[in-house]
C-alpha cells in the first residue's frame, strides 16, 4: 500500500492499516493523519499508546499546530489491561473516528518476544467487526513486522524520507517561521543563501527527517545568536553535514570522508569505473540508462580493497556512506534486519551515493549463528540490491569469498566481481612512491624499481609499513626526509609478508579469482635486482 492511498484504503471497508514511521517524525505524521481524516473521511482522530494514561483527541490548532485533548469518557478500570481495554473501547464506541494506536505492533509482531495471543486474536476479531462501521484503526510505529496471521489482513505503508524538493520547501517555510519568531523578540534575522546554496543545504540534509531538520535549524539559530543578530549563510551546510553524521552514526552508517591518498595500480578497475561515472548524471537518467549496482572486491588482506572503496567515491564523484552491519545487530528477534533495512532506506534517500560494506563475509557467513540472523540480513540485502534503482552503488569488500553465500556473489547481484591480487612490480613501485611522498620523500624511479622487485608477495599495507619504517629510521638517525635505498632494504628484511605466512590462503583466493575479473593487468614479476648501494646514499 502506498502512503497516498492510505485513506482510500480505510474508506474501502478495510478497517485496520499499519504505518511505519521513524520516531522523530511521529508528531508530524499524526498531524497529517488528523487533517487527512477530517478532509477525506470527515471524522475525528484519536491517539493512544501505553505511555499516555488516557485516550486523546487530536486537533489542529488555529496556528496549524497539533493539540492533544483527553477524552473524558475514556475511563479504564485499574485492574484491566490497558491494551485490551482500548480494543474493547473502540469496539463499543458509538461514533465514528480514526484511532491511531502507537507502538502496538510488538504485541502482534512476527517472532516478537512480546507477542500476545490474546491481543492477536482481538485484533483479528476487530478487523472483521469494524468493517461495516465508520471506525478505523492505524497502527503507528517503527520497525513494524506483523504476525503471519495479520499480514494478509492489515495493509502496510511506510513514510519515506523526504526528497530534495520536500526538504527545500521545508527549509524555506521553517526559516521564514524562525525569522518571524526572531522579529517578535526584536532579534535581527538574516538569511543569506543563494538559490544554489539552498539546494546544497537541502542535499546535505538528505537522509534526515523533516523534524530532525527543524531541530538542526533551531539549534543553529541558538548557537548563532550574538548581539541580537542571527545570520544563516552558506557555512550552515557544513554544520548540517556534521549534524547528520552524528545522527547517522547512531544507525550504523558513517558518512565517509573523501580519500586523500590515491590508490596505486588497479588499472582495470579504474578503467571500468571511469566508463560508468557518467551513468549517475541527470543526462543518463533522462535516457533511462540502467544505474550501476556495485562491485565486489575480493582479495588477500592488505591489498587495498578498503582504500580503493573510498577512492571509488572520488572517481564516481558521489558521497560515501559506510555501513557497519556489526553495529546494527540487536538483541531482539527481528531487530537486526529491521536496523539494516532502515539503514539501507536512508542510503536510498541520499542516493546517488556509494555504500561501502567492509569485510562483508563476517556479517553474512552465518558461522556460529544459530538464530538465523545472518540469513535474514542476507535476504534484506539481496532484496535491496535487486529492487533499488535510485543509484546506490554498493562496494563490498571480502577477504574470503568462500565464506560468502553463493546467492550473494553470483553473477547479477553485482555489476562485477574484481579480484584484487598482491601488487605487481610496477604497482609496488607506485604504491611505495605514494606513501614516501606523504612524508615529503622523493626517491628516484630506478631505486623504487629496485626495491619493488625485491618485495615480491608484499601487500599494499605492507608496502605502506615499509615506507613508514624507512622514514622513521632516517628521522631517528638525524636524516629527516632523506631515505636511502639501504634504509628501505634494512626495513624490508624485518617484514614477513602475510602471503608468506599464510601462502595456502592466498592460493585459495587465486583459485576463486578464476571466476572473477582481475583488477590489475597481469605483469610477471621481474627477477630480483641487485640492491648493492651505499647504505646512506641520499636519494633526494
Amino acid at each position: 500500500m502506498n502512503l497516498n492511498n492510505l485513506f482510500a484504503t480505510l474508506d474501502s471497508q478495510i478497517p485496520i492499516a499499519a504505518l511505519e514511521v521513524l520516531a522523530p517524525e511521529e508528531a508530524t505524521i499524526i498531524q497529517w493523519l488528523t487533517s487527512q481524516a477530517q478532509e477525506k473521511l470527515e471524522c475525528p482522530t484519536y491517539f493512544w499508546n501505553l505511555g499516555v494514561s488516557t485516550l486523546e483527541q487530536c486537533q489542529i490548532a488555529s496556528d496549524g499546530g497539533l493539540v492533544f485533548k483527553p477524552v473524558p469518557e475514556y475511563k479504564r478500570p485499574l485492574q484491566v489491561d490497558p491494551l485490551i481495554f482500548i480494543f474493547q473501547y473502540i469496539e463499543s464506541f458509538t461514533g465514528n473516528g480514526v484511532f491511531i494506536l502507537g507502538d502496538v505492533h510488538p504485541f502482534v509482531g512476527k517472532n516478537s518476544q512480546q507477542l500476545s495471543w490474546e491481543i492477536l486474536t482481538r485484533v483479528k476479531n476487530l478487523y472483521h467487526r469494524l468493517k461495516p462501521t465508520d471506525k478505523r484503526i492505524i497502527f503507528l510505529g517503527q520497525n513494524i513486522q506483523l504476525h503471519e496471521s495479520l499480514v494478509r489482513l492489515i495493509p502496510f505503508a511506510e513514510v519515506p524520507l523526504p526528497t530534495v524538493e520536500q526538504i527545500q520547501e521545508h527549509l524555506d517555510s521553517y526559516l521564514q517561521y524562525l525569522g518571524e519568531s526572531a522579529t517578535q523578540q526584536q532579534v535581527k534575522f538574516t538569511v543569506s543563501l543563494t538559490a544554489a546554496e539552498r539546494e546544497f543545504l537541502a542535499r546535505a540534509a538528505l537522509g534526515l527527517t523533516l523534524e530532525e531538520i527543524s531541530d538542526f535549524l533551531r539549534l543553529t539559530v541558538k548557537e548563532r545568536l550574538s548581539r541580537n543578530s542571527i545570520t544563516i549563510d552558506a557555512t550552515v551546510t557544513q554544520e548540517a553535514v556534521a549534524y547528520k553524521t552524528r545522527l547517522l552514526s547512531q544507525m550504523g552508517i558513517e558518512l565517509g570522508k573523501p580519500a586523500t591518498i590515491p590508490f596505486g595500480g588497479l588499472d582495470l578497475l579504474r578503467e571500468w569505473l571511469n566508463r560508468r561515472r557518467r551513468l549517475f548524471t541527470q543526462e543518463a537518467r533522462l535516457l533511462h540508462l540502467p544505474q550501476p549496482k556495485g562491485v565486489l572486491l575480493a582479495g588477500p588482506p592488505g591489498t587495498g580493497k578498503s582504500h580503493s572503496a573510498k577512492n571509488i567515491a572520488n572517481i564516481l564523484n558521489l558521497p560515501l556512506l559506510q555501513l557497519d552491519i556489526a553495529s546494527l545487530l540487536g538483541s531482539l528477534v527481528g531487530e537486526s534486519e529491521s536496523n539494516v533495512r532502515r539503514a539501507l532506506k536512508t542510503a536510498q534517500a541520499i542516493a546517488p551515493c556509494v555504500l561501502f560494506i567492509d569485510e562483508v563475509e563476517k556479517a553474512l557467513s552465518g558461522q556460529g549463528d544459530t538464530s538465523g540472523v545472518s540469513q535474514r540480513i542476507l535476504g534484506t540485502l539481496l532484496t535491496f540490491m535487486s529492487e533499488c534503482e535510485s543509484g546506490v552503488f554498493i562496494v563490498a569488500t571480502c577477504n574470503d569469498p568462500s565464506a560468502l553465500p553463493t546467492e550473494f556473489k553470483r553473477k547479477g547481484r553485482f555489476d562485477e566481481a574484481f579480484f584484487v591480487d598482491l601488487p605487481t612490480v610496477p604497482e609496488r613501485a607506485q604504491i611505495l612512491s605514494i606513501h614516501l611522498q606523504r612524508f615529503g620523500i622523493a626517491v628516484e624511479d630506478e631505486y623504487l624499481e629496485a626495491i619493488a622487485a625485491n618485495t615480491a608477495k608484499f601487500s599494499g599495507a605492507e608496502l605502506e609499513t615499509l615506507a613508514a619504517e624507512a622514514a622513521l629510521l632516517a628521522f631517528d638517525e638525524g636524516r629527516p626526509q632523506q631515505v636511502t635505498l639501504g634504509d628501505l632494504e634494512s626495513c624490508r628484511k624485518t617484514i614477513t609478508p602475510l602471503a608468506v605466512q599464510d601462502a595456502a590462503a592466498v592460493e585459495r583466493m587465486r583459485d576463486w579469482a578464476k571466476t572473477a575479473r582481475a583488477a590489475s593487468s597481469a605483469i610477471a614479476d621481474k627477477p630480483t635486482q641487485s640492491l648493492k648501494t651505499a647504505k646512506f646514499r641520499n636519494l633526494n
